[in-house]
């Protein structure tokens, strides 16, 4: 989104402004292009079950909930890290979901930043879809941020890169998060070719510790998976340096989705995930 501040003839300064501020409320681009930043929501609109909350002013130009019975599973509480609103994302078993969605926030095959914090609460073992490009398969086969999966005693996240086929679909680190705690992800998508991609997590913890990048997530089976070019314990580190990277179609990694995809076999616990502070930029790391 590019916001012109080039005044018209007739057009004053303060008026410039009204329509420059008017119009990034409508498209969720807050900032000069300037500084790299095509897309951000806190969630500071409002907090509760409105539209107007949940979609943060209409900066999410999507928000769909697939429920029975009228059960919504997205609302905005007012306990973020570092003061500021979270979504609230419940988990209600196999048959409730529910996203919020901004298409079309870069122009395909450009390198792009990803930030935003996360906090979960839920015990459900399987791996929900919280964080990817679209709620379908065509869009997450592409990419999944956050796939996670939990119990008693905390929750891994898994990156996914369908695409690339078993056994280098799928990449998680040997780390225990922990319930009930606030993480940043951080995430750059690196285009090496038109179709071709390298992401690069990076898990810092409230204190602001890198806590896991590359060199740790690994694929998944780790180690007992049949080989793949001559190995069955390939790091993204690893993977990178022999020159290797994921096949993907770009028009399907310039939308952005949060929420809860109602996975299979999914346990209704009626425990909530929290999102906060996202950020997408095309210049660098967001940092916190």
């Amino acid at each position: 989104m590019r916001v012109s501040f080039a005044l018209a003839p007739r057009l004053g300064v303060a008026a410039a402004l009204a329509l420059a501020a008017a119009v990034a409320g409508e498209t969720g681009c807050l900032a000069s292009p300037r500084d790299g930043v095509v897309f951000q929501s806190d969630w500071s609109t409002d907090t509760g079950t409105s539209r107007r909350a949940v979609t943060d002013g209409g900066r999410w130009n999507k928000y769909f909930e697939f429920n029975d019975s009228g059960v919504q599973l997205l609302s905005v509480v007012p306990e973020g890290p570092g003061g500021r609103n979270a979504l609230r994302v419940l988990q209600r078993g196999v048959h409730f979901a529910a996203e919020v969605e901004r298409d079309n926030i870069l122009p395909p095959s450009k390198d792009f930043y990803v930030r935003f914090y996360v906090r979960n609460d839920d015990t459900s073992s399987v791996d929900d879809h919280a964080v990817e490009p679209g709620l379908f398969a065509d869009s997450w086969n592409n990419l999944i941020y956050i796939r996670k999966s939990s119990g008693s005693t905390g929750w891994k996240n898994v990156v996914a890169t369908i695409n690339a086929g078993y056994p280098v679909n799928y990449w998680r680190p040997n780390v225990t998060l922990s319930l009930g705690v606030w993480y940043r992800f951080e995430f750059l998508v690196h285009f090496v070719d038109r179709t071709h991609i390298q992401v690069h997590p990076r898990v810092y913890d409230a204190s602001g510790a890198l806590l896991c990048s590359d060199g740790d997530f690994a694929q998944y089976p780790f180690g007992t998976a049949p080989l793949w070019n001559g190995s069955n314990t390939w790091t993204l580190a690893a993977y990178y340096g022999a020159g290797y990277s994921f096949p993907v179609d770009p028009r399907k990694l310039v939308n952005f989705v949060i929420g809860n995809n109602g996975q299979a076999g999914a346990i209704d616990t009626g425990l909530p995930w929290y999102f906060a502070g996202v950020i997408v930029r095309t210049d660098w790391w967001p940092g916190p």
